[in-house]
């Protein structure tokens, strides 16, 4: 069935939107998967601030190229997935791995990485990134160990004063 110009042109805006809203974008063949096992990704997908979508190629192309990013041949071929990623890349990149190891009909092809392109290899490395929270975790503990430095030097101090004065008091209560 043939779409329409007018519903081309609304779907060359619709991914738009997705890829102006998106960090990262991931290619991805799903070959026969059934409904249900791609509406499981999606629902996965969706807690973790992405979404997944089949694409039209030509429109897709036509939506990255009014964007400013670059078209790759080889993921304008054939039936494809596109994943957009508003969050946590490392998060979402770890759940489409784990779903390709499950699936083999799936398979990641490549993407748009910070406005280029990246090959499917440099996108599964994506996925063994840490994700938000071990790094917000990682900066907090930075961020922690020099106050807990300083207030450990100032209990020093006065933990050794408590004892000098402690000691002269004994001495007092000895020499009367």
């Amino acid at each position: 069935m043939a779409l329409t110009r007018e519903k081309k042109a609304d779907l060359i805006e619709e991914y738009g939107r997705r890829l102006a809203r998106a960090q990262v974008m991931i290619w991805s063949r799903f070959g026969n998967l059934p409904t249900p096992v791609v509406n499981t990704l999606r629902n996965q997908l969706r807690g973790l601030h992405a979404e997944v979508m089949v694409v039209k190629n030509t429109l897709m192309g036509r939506a990255l190229e009014e964007a400013g990013l670059p078209v790759e041949p080889s993921l304008m071929a054939g039936p494809y997935m596109v994943t957009f990623v508003y969050d946590d890349i490392a998060s979402v990149a770890k759940t489409l791995s784990d779903f390709a190891r499950l699936n083999p009909a799936f398979e990641i092809a490549g993407g748009l990485v910070g406005g280029k392109y990246a090959d499917a290899a440099q996108v599964q490395s994506l996925s063994t990134l840490p994700s938000r929270e071990q790094i917000l975790a990682q900066v907090l503990g930075g961020l922690q160990a020099p106050m807990r430095g300083l207030v450990n030097v100032l209990a020093g101090t006065i933990r050794g004063l408590v004892t000098v004065l402690n000691e002269r008091a004994k001495q007092l209560e000895g020499a009367n």
